[in-house]
């Protein structure tokens, strides 16, 4: 285990934190446009300490977080570089900081919400966890939008969600297996999700009325991510009757793990997707309301030419490419988010 301060790729900016309940642990490059609503957002669901790494900004992030009582701030040591070791700069702040206890682990333009979210707090649901006997609670990963074309996608209203109240409606999100060789290193959560507004207009699957059906019948969106044998067995086999579907396509991993009760040693595959350890989940699930589009094209733009995200800002690049001749994300699937109800069966 870690012990505070015994960093390898990390460099604390100050004391080393103390005294506090329920951390968050986050990552952030040049976020200055949505990190007061992101601290906003988890203070009021219960955070009391923010363990953040930023990543060299330039956009005065790493001043405004050094200005907030409780923000401790850690930068990468001399070498350390996001595409190389985002996942163990998390795994180094969560054994030091979390080891057995609970913890949050969102991306800065990630807003978790679950069930009655707007008046029970992170504290109570963790209560109910604990009873429940869970070690985490898995989640949806969101995209929000407008009804604009993409080009015209960006954080320019003074809430976020006034921004993007757009999301797909839990009709186009789906559970099937997660690969099985992936799952011999990452076995939680066995499912991954699948669907959703960046699959729908950047890699569409198109599938036929039998293989939606099998879909639907097999791996609807609600219901336990932690599942029975008969539940796994049945995203099993409906992936490898959309094998000939799936082949070649970038699947957008929807499934995250970003409230957790860390344990010495496990690691998260990338962000936060999934983990090392065979903990149980929750039978709850919940969602993180992702604003991807909230730098607008010209952030989109900046992160493909830095390089630093999965496969080289591999998807950056393909969404620049598109992003002239693409409509409005718009479409008869899409629900208006108002509230935690909004999400329906993609919260259960």
């Amino acid at each position: 285990m870690a012990m505070p301060g015994n960093f390898v790729r990390l460099k604390p900016l100050g004391d080393p934190p103390t005294g506090f309940q329920l951390p968050c642990v986050a990552l952030s490059h040049n976020e200055l446009r949505i990190l007061p609503e992101f601290l906003s957002h988890y203070r009021r669901l219960g955070v009391d300490r923010f363990l953040i790494v930023d990543d060299h900004s330039t956009d005065g992030s790493r001043e405004y977080l050094l200005a907030q009582p409780d923000v401790s701030l850690f930068e990468p040591a001399p070498g350390s570089t996001y595409s190389n070791d985002k996942r163990y700069w998390r795994a180094e702040l969560l054994d030091a900081y979390a080891t057995h206890r609970w913890v949050v682990v969102p991306d800065i333009d990630e807003h978790l919400v679950y069930r009655d979210c707007e008046t029970r707090d992170l504290h109570t649901l963790i209560h109910d966890l604990d009873v429940e006997g869970a070690k985490a609670m898995h989640a949806t990963m969101v995209d929000m939008y407008r009804d604009a074309p993409l080009e015209e996608q960006r954080h320019d209203a003074p809430t976020l969600i006034e921004s993007f109240p757009l999301l797909d409606g839990p009709d186009h999100y789906f559970r099937i297996a997660a690969p099985a060789n992936f799952r011999k290193k990452y076995p939680v959560p066995h499912c991954m999700v699948i669907g959703g507004m960046r699959q729908r207009l950047f890699q569409p699957l198109k599938l036929t009325a039998g293989q939606e059906r099998l879909l639907r019948q097999s791996c609807d969106i609600a219901g336990p991510f932690s599942g029975g044998a008969g539940f796994r067995l049945a995203a099993s086999l409906t992936r490898f009757r959309l094998r000939s579907v799936l082949r070649g396509k970038a699947i957008y991993n929807g499934s995250k793990l970003p409230l957790i009760r860390w344990q010495p040693g496990m690691t998260y595959y990338n962000g936060a997707h999934a983990v090392s350890a065979p903990i149980p989940l929750s039978r709850h699930s919940a969602v993180l309301l992702h604003f991807k589009f909230a730098g607008g094209v010209e952030a989109s733009r900046y992160t493909a030419a830095r390089g630093q995200h999965t496969n080289g800002a591999q998807f950056y690049k393909m969404m620049l490419d598109r992003i002239e001749d693409a409509p409005s994300p718009r479409f008869d699937g899409s629900l208006t988010y108002r509230s935690s109800v909004s999400l329906l069966r993609l919260l259960t």
